[in-house]
């Protein structure tokens, strides 16, 4: 079988999707972690998924204003904020697409 075939099957293609959309805000280091948010937002239209959409855009404006602000060599508290964001921002993004992905497909 072709590869094109394969990724045109119905039953795996949404799995393509998901993985990719699960991979991005990892592969961007989190500079892309509102980015699969929106795309669910924008299948589905529901408020909660709009509210993660804006939870995960101000996750970013928080940790590029932290990036900006923070020095080169940081410890303690500036070192915990920093390492929650960027957690938030890569896995926390990551573990939503994952879920909110899934239920997306329960519902139909």
């Amino acid at each position: 079988m072709r590869t094109a075939t394969i990724l045109r099957s119905a039953a795996l293609w949404p799995n393509v999707v998901r993985a990719a959309l699960t991979a991005l805000p990892v592969i961007s280091l989190g500079f892309l972690c509102p980015v699969p948010s929106l795309v669910i937002a924008l299948r589905r239209r529901g408020r909660a998924d709009w509210w993660a959409f804006a939870v995960f855009s101000a996750v970013l404006v928080a940790w590029v204003t932290e990036l900006a602000m923070t020095p080169e060599d940081t410890h303690g508290l500036l070192f915990a904020a920093d390492l929650l964001l960027i957690l938030l921002s890569t896995v926390g993004a990551s573990v939503h697409a994952w879920t909110a992905w899934a239920r997306q497909s329960d519902d139909r």
